[in-house]
Formats: structure tokens, sequence, C-alpha cells
């Protein structure tokens, strides 16, 4: 699979999917993860979230970026809840438009949204105190999550942190591969589950580091923060 050379390719084919439903479901959390898993989901998203700022004392709890937001499910039902405003970045003009109903008016009083590709997104340094980056980094090819995940670590405030929540294979023995879809096969999109070691290689590479990871269901939640301004916390552990 050449990422690069299908790039444009790729990224044509998930805006149109997105724009025609996405997953689809009986309701937009169900649009947004495919399944009816959005309320265990939730649940662990604010435990390990608490867990993560109880790590990093030092880490504010101002303002808050949801990239990949969606309609805002995790916004909504996470983020609202420990800080007091939210910037919404999400690629689809149809989901970011709908986040603002979804939301509520009183809620989206307390955030900001924007409609921009995370691949080019450049957020102004010091913007926020914590960046949340949940199933979206699955849409994007090697390069570009390395260069978005540079451009969060950026957009910290001293001692902020990035939260990363993705898929990771799940069948037994098989931990170590990847698992992929391409706009010729049956789902129409681009779509790439990696291990947990390339998760690592690729924050490595963006100049991040790993302060706490763990794994929940299919998915590992990490928690990092840049190498150069490292929040107080322990060292890695599972």
């Amino acid at each position: 699979m050449d990422q690069r050379a299908n790039r444009d390719e790729y990224y044509r084919a998930n805006a149109a999917w997105w724009d025609d439903g996405g997953y689809g479901g009986a309701n937009d959390d169900e649009a947004m993860i495919g399944d009816e898993g959005s309320e265990a989901d939730i649940e662990h998203s604010l435990k390990f979230l608490h867990d993560a700022l109880e790590r990093c004392p030092r880490a504010r709890r101002a303002r808050a970026m949801d990239g990949g937001a969606g309609v805002g499910r995790v916004t909504k039902h996470v983020l609202l809840k420990m800080f007091n405003s939210v910037h919404l970045i999400e690629g689809s003009e149809a989901l970011s438009k709908h986040s603002r109903r979804y939301l509520g008016n009183k809620r989206a009083q307390r955030c900001s949204f924007a409609h921009a590709r995370l691949e080019g997104f450049q957020p102004m340094p010091g913007a926020f105190d914590l960046v949340w980056i949940q199933w979206t980094l699955q849409y994007m090819i090697d390069d570009d999550v390395v260069e978005f995940l540079r451009n969060c670590a950026a957009s910290l405030e001293r001692f902020g942190v990035v939260v990363v929540k993705e898929n990771r294979p799940s069948w037994r023995g098989k931990e170590s591969r990847f698992e992929f879809d391409t706009p010729a096969g049956p789902n129409a999109r681009f779509d790439i589950t990696r291990p947990d070691a390339h998760h690592a290689w690729l924050f490595a590479q963006a100049g991040l580091c790993v302060v706490h990871s763990e794994h929940f269901d299919e998915t590992t939640a990490w928690l990092l923060a840049p190498r150069n301004e490292r929040a107080a916390g322990p060292s890695v552990s599972r």
C-alpha cells in the first residue's frame, strides 16, 4: 500500500464517504463510530481524561481542541465536562455545521468551530491545554499523521498534553499486523488500523513522548506530552 502515491485518491474517497453519512446508524453517535458502543466509550474516555489530568497536575483546564470532531460527540460528553471551552476542528463541512445543532445552543456558546483538513491545520502556538484526537488518525496517511501531531504539539500551552484514542489490531496473534481498507474495497474509503508499536513510532517522529497508555476494548488510549516540555507524571505505563 503506497500511501503517498494514493494520498489524494484516499482523501477524496473519505470526504465523499463522510458526506454520504459515514457509518450511518440510528443516531448521530452511531454515525460517528459505527455501532452502539458510544456510551461505554464515553465512560472510559471520562475516566481516562480524569486520570490524565491527575497524572499531569500542571496542565490547565481552560481550552481544549477536538481534532476530527465530527458532530462533537467527544466535545459534548467528555471535554466540556472538564474544560471551559473547546475548539472543534472538522474536515467535513456538513458535520461541522451539524455539530452546532448536536451540541445545543448553551454548549455551542462555549465552543468555536473550524471547517479545516487536519493535515493542513496549523493552530496558533500555545492555544490549547489539551488536544483530543479520537478515531481520526486512521483516516490519514503516516506522513500527514506526523505533521498534524507536530502542529498539535506546537499548539499546546506549557504543560499541555495530547490524548490519542485509536483502534488497534485485536485478532489474537495478529496484534502487530496492519489492517486497512482502500477506496476500491467494499467500504469505499481509506481506513488503516495501526499496531501500537507503529503508533508509538509516529508519536516519536512528531516529538511526542508517551506518559501513559492503556487498552480499552479494541482501542488504545495514549497520553502524550511534547518531548521538550514533558508534563509531570510517571514514565510509560500500561
